[in-house]
């Protein structure tokens, strides 16, 4: 067998044992279901083990299986996956130099609407305005999302907020921590940044030809896994819950809340979901420094409006930003 038939039956049989964890199914059985040889059976079962999964045997040679690898697998991935559209083309890597990269690539391809990226690691995962997004191996979740929104491209900012929305509710539903959004694209627990979106885009005036969205989420990773430079600013909900969280399980969740919001962005723009959005709000009713182009402008945050453009109040009058690095002021 070549390696993409083996990997279609290894899909196979691990859906088929895992519908009854902990029975038993007999090897021959299996052979049978899915018309090859017993030895192929052992063979695929013996790769499952050494991904990860607990799948025991017993004397008669069935296999049952007990437990999955908490791995951003395809097959973990798609396992209960409650969405229609987002995430049912998956693309699993176990590293890749940036998720944003390989999903451009893919979208210049035309991959299906939904689909994602995802990697165990990253060797030069970006941030925001170049920035390296530090990427430590099976503790974080790196993401990508290819989309192909009918929107004008005025309105992309949007798709940043609403992805921070979707995550701050996904990270909410864990714990009673305080988990806020700084505009644009991070999200703070307690403070601390726990996740970051990098949203890129191919346009041209008045058309949108596809997105991508990046997401980063720092899951399971220490305190001492934080690099100097950003120690002090940066956390994980590990750290912060005080608990290992399950990366799949969070993954799915947050795939189905950013499904719901994206259609109702859709439809209406940021509208329906800007009483969400300032609730989770880290900057509004703060007086910050915009850094946009080389320019500071100073003032008090005092909206997000349906674009997704942060409201400054600054001595000009109100003005509206779809980008820039903000600094809160704080008070002496």
């Amino acid at each position: 067998m070549n390696n993409a038939v083996l990997n279609a039956l290894s899909d196979q049989v691990l859906a088929a044992i895992r519908v009854r964890p902990g029975r038993f199914f007999p090897v021959e059985h299996l052979a049978k279901k899915f018309r090859c040889q017993k030895s192929d059976i052992v063979f695929v079962i013996d790769l499952l083990r050494q991904t990860g999964y607990d799948i025991r045997a017993d004397r008669t040679g069935g296999y049952a299986f007990l437990s999955s690898p908490d791995l951003l697998l395809a097959a973990e991935i798609a396992h209960g996956l409650k969405t229609s559209f987002v995430g049912k083309t998956i693309y699993a890597y176990k590293s890749v130099q940036s998720t944003n990269g390989v999903a451009a690539q893919l979208a210049e391809v035309k991959a299906p609407d939904g689909s994602i990226v995802v990697a165990e690691s990253q060797s030069h995962g970006r941030g925001r305005l170049g920035r390296i997004w530090f990427s430590k191996d099976q503790a974080g979740i790196y993401l990508s999302i290819i989309l192909y929104p009918d929107i004008d491209p005025v309105k992309a900012p949007g798709l940043s907020v609403l992805t921070a929305l979707a995550l701050a509710d996904t990270i909410a539903e864990y714990d009673a921590l305080e988990v806020q959004i700084k505009w644009p694209n991070d999200c703070l627990v307690n403070g601390r940044k726990v996740a970051g979106i990098l949203t890129e885009l191919s346009a041209e005036v008045g058309r949108v030809h596809y997105v991508v969205i990046g997401v980063g989420i720092n899951v399971n990773h220490h305190r001492r896994d934080f690099p100097p430079d950003i120690a002090s600013t940066a956390t994980s909900l590990r750290v912060e819950f005080k608990e290992l969280i399950r990366r799949v399980e969070l993954l799915q969740k947050f795939l189905v809340a950013f499904e719901k919001d994206y259609r109702r962005f859709l439809k209406g723009g940021l509208a329906p979901l800007r009483k969400r959005i300032i609730r989770y709000s880290f900057l509004l009713g703060k007086k910050v420094s915009l850094d946009q182009r080389g320019k500071t402008v100073v003032g008090t945050a005092v909206d997000i409006d349906d674009n997704g453009n942060l409201v400054l109040d600054t001595p000009e009058g109100l003005r509206p930003f779809n980008a820039g690095e903000v600094t809160v002021i704080k008070k002496h």
